[in-house]
């Protein structure tokens, strides 16, 4: 297993930056756990894009998961899963 890596996003929601902190906090073949922490608030997101990558599917969208904290804002969800889909594709860890 690689090392726990982590990295610093900004997300615009509501006309305004966000800047986020994320860091795999889990993987295995199957799953990944993303922790994503903001100023006092923290979600862990959960997809199955290592699955998709061992079986070859290198185009294939992984499905998202919010396994801790709340998302009231669906909006802002959807583009800190934008943000962490397209990192992790860029560095494709």
């Amino acid at each position: 297993m690689k090392s726990m890596e982590s990295w610093v996003f900004s997300v615009y929601v509501d006309n305004r930056y966000y800047r986020l902190t994320a860091e795999v906090i889990y993987r295995s073949d199957q799953v990944e756990r993303i922790c994503v922490k903001g100023r006092d608030r923290s979600i862990v997101l959960q997809n199955n894009r290592p699955l998709f990558r061992g079986k070859g599917l290198k185009h294939r969208r992984p499905n998202w998961k919010l396994i801790e904290g709340t998302g009231n804002n669906a909006y802002a969800l959807e583009r800190i899963i934008a943000a962490l889909s397209s990192y992790l594709d860029r560095m494709d860890v």
